[in-house]
């Protein structure tokens, strides 16, 4: 039926082709006209210049230039015309006067030129130019006058037909528009009402026949097709309702699986992936797409695991695995069970790592501040004791206690001081630059150097200011101070420099940077990249190290904080060179 139903849509195309061959003819017979027009339009030029040579031929003879100069810049018609006599071997004797620059500059281009190059005694053409958008006449007649050749040129444009041949072109372009746009209508109508509610009901049939029952019934307005189609829409909505309710059900299944922050994975006994979450692809599989992650093999650090619950029923142990240099640390549950007569085994994958670092962290600050408060403690003790054991009767022993006592306590106070100074800056709010204030980078350099100043000299070294360029920048200022009072101290305490340099240094428009510069023993490659580190201090061989190992990532935070970076350029035995790169303007405060 559909195919006999195919021979109706000639009638819209033979309808179609007829408007087609109307509008191709019409634009023959334009073209005739066309053609036609201006052959007589060539002729008629001929014969009116044949009367105005004659009589500028007279003219010449008599020596009447000024009747002739006043009879070639006399109206022609209303059209722009350019009329010039050249005397052979004289060139121009006289042209149009008054015409448009256009025109005039049109009859000086070198192809209008040649036109009148032939040795014709006369030429007659007519030409659509590209430049000017418009038809143009051109003639040319050679004449003689007394013993004088001349050559007169005229150049016209058809402006009138112009418009009649471009109007009447968008005419003939509005038919061919609106004779494709009948056609498409009429073809369009057909396979409205004709074909397509059939074709639609057969598409909606093919469907659920193959089993998809989800795909909407096409119910047409009217007709005993529309009866036909709730009859089949009837009979697969009870279908529908039931696989509804088992997608919800592998929907909300899906939805708990991916909202396990545990890897999970169904291998089948084929040791190939059959299910998985979105943290098992992300850590098992990264950057694998969902479609890519189906049927591919078992991940290689858990195929020995799967060996061992198939052989025992299940398996538990630790497993750390490397994915873009970056550690994890599993804790990996296999269990086995059969299913429609195959064996499945069920992988869950606990990420420990965050649990170990925090258990190294507690190890090391517990280590750290016991290593670091046992010295203060030791010499308060001792302090104690002696004055319990009658120390205050003698002044010197006296006087030995109260200056322990003091300067133990003292480094005990900067020691929790240090401690609490950078769980702060570890828990301050990234938005919080709002107390941001413009600072002036000179007085940041200024500032901390006469705090550290006493003590260098009291070290022997010398504390300079080098290069600070004049930057108004935004920071806490407390906190830059505190930052560069840092990385000079640790200059002071560990550098063995005799010479201490601090800089600041505008490096383009956008950032500024602050340098600690010493020229003592450096710092080998194999620490730089721990320098920054918390409770990380540089072996010294036969010296006491000094200081707790969190100036450096107090320094390391607050250039965090100003969304900054810390840096360090060093040689062993030419110093080292520490350097704070901060934002001149902060990102929040320029919005």
């Amino acid at each position: 039926m559909a195919r006999k139903d195919t021979v109706l849509l000639f009638i819209p195309a033979i309808i179609g082709g007829i408007i087609i061959l109307s509008i191709f003819l019409l634009d023959i017979q334009l073209a005739n006209f066309q053609e036609a027009y201006f052959q007589e339009v060539g002729e008629e030029t001929k014969r009116n210049n044949f009367y105005l040579v004659r009589i500028f031929r007279d003219l010449l003879e008599s020596n009447q230039l000024d009747k002739m100069h006043r009879m070639l810049n006399s109206n022609y018609g209303g059209n722009p015309i350019i009329v010039k006599i050249i005397a052979q071997g004289k060139g121009v004797i006289m042209e149009t006067e008054g015409v448009p620059a256009y025109l005039v500059r049109h009859i000086r281009e070198p192809e209008i030129k040649d036109i009148f190059k032939t040795n014709r005694d006369e030429d007659v053409l007519v030409k659509f130019d590209n430049t000017l958008n418009s038809f143009m006449v051109y003639h040319s007649v050679r004449f003689k006058a007394g013993t004088q050749d001349y050559v007169l040129l005229m150049a016209s444009k058809c402006t009138s037909m112009t418009l009649l041949m471009r109007q009447t072109r968008q005419g003939i372009l509005i038919l061919t528009i609106l004779g494709i746009l009948s056609t498409l209508a009429l073809i369009t109508y057909f396979c409205y009402w004709i074909r397509s509610p059939l074709n639609r009901l057969f598409a909606s049939m093919s469907k659920i026949a193959a089993g998809e029952l989800e795909y909407p019934v096409y119910i047409p307005k009217s007709g005993l097709i529309r009866e036909i189609a709730l009859c089949l829409q009837s009979l697969t909505e009870q279908l529908k309702k039931q696989i509804l309710s088992l997608r919800d059900d592998a929907n909300e299944r899906d939805a708990i699986l991916n909202a396990l922050t545990e890897a999970v994975l169904l291998i089948d006994a084929d040791g190939k992936v059959s299910q998985w979450n979105k943290t098992a692809g992300n850590l098992f599989y990264p950057g694998r797409k969902r479609e890519e992650i189906d049927g591919m093999e078992c991940p290689e650090e858990l195929q020995e695991y799967i060996r061992k619950a198939a052989a025992g029923g299940g398996c538990s142990a630790e497993l750390a695995i490397t994915r873009k240099k970056q550690v994890f640390q599993l804790l990996v549950n296999v269990v086995s069970f059969t299913r429609s007569g195959r064996c499945f085994f069920l992988v869950s994958a606990t990420d420990l790592s965050d649990i170990r670092k925090l258990e190294t962290y507690r190890s090391e600050f517990i280590a750290a501040i016991s290593h670091e408060m046992k010295t203060p403690l030791t010499g308060i003790v001792g302090a104690v004791d002696a004055i319990n054991s009658g120390a205050l009767d003698n002044e010197d022993y006296k006087k030995r206690c109260i200056e322990t006592l003091t300067l133990q306590s003292e480094r005990l106070h900067v020691l929790l001081l240090n401690f609490l100074t950078l769980t702060s800056l570890e828990n301050m709010r990234k938005d919080s630059e709002d107390s941001f204030l413009p600072l002036q980078a000179a007085a940041v350099i200024r500032s901390s150097a006469e705090v550290c100043r006493p003590a260098a000299e009291a070290a022997g070294i010398v504390l300079e200011t080098g290069e600070c360029d004049s930057v108004e920048f935004q920071g806490d200022s407390l906190l830059l101070q505190q930052a560069l009072n840092n990385l000079i101290t640790n200059a002071i305490l560990h550098s063995g420099t005799k010479r201490i340099e601090i800089s600041a240094v505008k490096t383009d428009e956008e950032h500024i940077v602050f340098r600690v510069r010493d020229y003592g023993r450096g710092i080998a490659a194999e620490h730089q990249e721990r320098i920054f580190k918390r409770f990380y201090r540089v072996p010294i061989s036969g010296t006491k190290q000094k200081g707790s190992g969190i100036g450096l990532a107090i320094v390391k935070h607050i250039a965090r904080y100003h969304h900054g970076t810390t840096s360090l350029c060093s040689t062993p035995g030419n110093g080292a060179e520490f350097r704070m790169t901060l934002p001149i303007s902060q990102p929040h405060l320029s919005n």
